[in-house]
């Protein structure tokens, strides 16, 4: 919105002029306290912050983000050898692997709070039991 105000010296063509500008903000018609949860929600979407108790599929977990720490069993594959590491770090260093393992049929693998990931490829889902 936009409100022009004109001034005048009597009467005089050449007189300056002063303008101002105003801004309004619209105001929705929502019921009160309804828009600020709505406007809540939208504006900090929510995040999933305690780490799963299943490992998925294939990829890297981080440890106390992803995953929580414990033992996991998987029940392998029946055709291909399962792979699993625990990873003292991910940069993808020969080193970074603390354990790991390469198996047909169940797997059970248990994860420390010091482990910073834990990496599997080929296994089918991974439960937590203890």
């Amino acid at each position: 919105m936009l409100i022009g105000v004109v001034g005048s010296r009597g009467g005089t063509a050449d007189a300056p002029s002063v303008e101002q500008t105003v801004t309004a903000t619209p105001q929705s018609a929502q019921t009160p306290g309804i828009a600020a949860e709505s406007q809540a929600a939208t504006d900090t979407p929510k995040k999933n912050t305690t780490p799963s108790v299943e490992i998925p599929g294939d990829g890297v977990f981080l440890v106390g983000k992803d995953i929580q720490p414990g033992t996991y069993r998987s029940d392998g594959k029946d055709n291909a050898l399962c792979y699993w590491a625990r990873l003292s770090d991910t940069t993808g260093e020969v080193g970074d692997t603390i354990a790991s393992g390469n198996t047909k049929g169940q797997a059970i693998v248990k994860i420390d709070a010091s482990d910073k990931a834990f990496q599997t490829s080929d296994c089918k889902p991974w439960q937590k039991i203890g």
